[in-house]
């Protein structure tokens, strides 16, 4: 998180005692943002349908978020998957398999899903940063997993981590985000089954004459 990401949040949440009635209004606002974008969308957001959702006046909204960019950039942040939500069972197909599956369950919650909507369907140069932000982190983590199934020997060594990482998300992820279709555990399956046989049959790069 940036300097200006840290002050803006620190602005916002001192004296808020955790379970107090703020932290209830800044809870539901949020979660009350992120429900609009799945509904409308970033560009059709409008800060008084989130204060009617949420229970609010608009200008407890604007007290605290200035302006529309900075309350959907926090409601997206607040309701992001951190890294710690996915097992390392010690298995790479397993580890996959388990990383889908809860992404999927995620797109079911109405607010995951309008985190993950605007993000990766983002057009608007105000959110590029977070998206450019939170999507490089889910691909870095993606990756990293791929990686401890390389480090256990279970893909060659000369495997490409961050493209086995592209290849076994973006299937899901276009049925889900953008074609908002149904994902059933067999599809999950056979993905991940087919990205690591190709993975495997990969030789080795030719050595430079």
């Amino acid at each position: 998180m940036s300097n200006i990401d840290t002050k803006i949040n620190d602005r916002r949440t001192t004296g808020i005692q955790k379970h107090g009635r703020a932290a209830k209004v800044v809870s539901d606002v949020l979660r009350s943002t992120c429900e609009e974008l799945n509904d409308v969308g970033f560009s059709a957001l409008r800060v008084e349908d989130v204060a009617e959702r949420a229970g609010v006046n608009k200008t407890t909204i604007y007290r605290r978020w200035p302006t529309k960019n900075e309350l959907v950039v926090e409601a997206i942040r607040n309701s992001y998957v951190t890294e710690h939500e996915f097992p390392d069972t010690g298995v790479l197909r397993d580890d996959l398999v388990q990383y889908l599956r809860i992404m999927i369950k995620r797109t079911k919650n109405p607010v995951a899903r309008g985190a993950m909507l605007t993000l990766n369907n983002c057009t608007d140069p105000a959110l590029k940063p977070i998206a450019e932000e939170l999507l490089g982190r889910a691909r870095g983590y993606r990756t990293s997993i791929v990686q401890r199934g390389i480090e256990r020997g279970e893909l060659p060594a000369h495997t490409d981590a961050e493209l086995v990482s592209d290849m076994f998300s973006a299937p899901i992820l276009r049925r889900l985000m953008s074609l908002g279709e149904t994902v059933k555990p067999a599809y999950i399956d056979s993905v991940v089954d087919i990205v690591l046989a190709g993975a495997k049959a990969v030789p080795p790069p030719k050595a430079k004459k």
